[in-house]
């Protein structure tokens, strides 16, 4: 089915996927360096509470950090879990990769309509077309990573 696409049309469409892209880049960009923050801290807590159990004196101490390190582990165990549910840096690089995508369509379009002078349908329905393309690429990299 061929669609005769609408130049003004497209461009609001691709300026609003714009904005979308962007905060889902965002928040996976926060969300990866969220995990790899937290591991490393909680690691390194975990290690220093086990270090020092065995130059404590007194169970009290020894029970507090003994504890502490058993729920810092346990915390780190979560929290790989869900990244690897998840994978929030792989979903990062891909909302990067559409906006970048997006961002180079829109370019495109953008210094069509400010040098062309009469617009032709047929350019108009390949910046279409690529559009499409663009989402149907991006759905099936994040259909990927959602098998793995």
């Amino acid at each position: 089915m061929e669609i005769n696409a609408d130049i003004e049309q497209l461009h609001e469409d691709i300026k609003a996927d714009i904005k979308r892209a962007d905060s889902k880049r965002r928040d996976q960009k926060n969300k990866s360096a969220f995990m790899a923050i937290y591991v490393g801290v909680v690691s390194a807590i975990t290690t220093v509470c086990i270090g020092i159990v065995t130059f404590l004196e007194g169970e009290d101490y020894k029970n507090f950090f003994g504890i502490t390190s058993l729920l810092a582990s346990a915390s780190l165990t979560v929290v790989s879990a869900w990244d690897g549910i998840f994978n929030h840096k792989s979903l990062w690089i891909n909302s990067a990769t559409r906006l970048t995508d997006l961002y180079e369509l829109e370019t495109d379009i953008r210094h069509y309509l400010a040098t062309a002078k009469e617009p032709d349908q047929n350019q108009i329905n390949e910046f279409y077309k690529r559009y499409k393309r663009l989402h149907k690429e991006s759905s099936e990299r994040w259909l990927g990573l959602r098998k793995q």
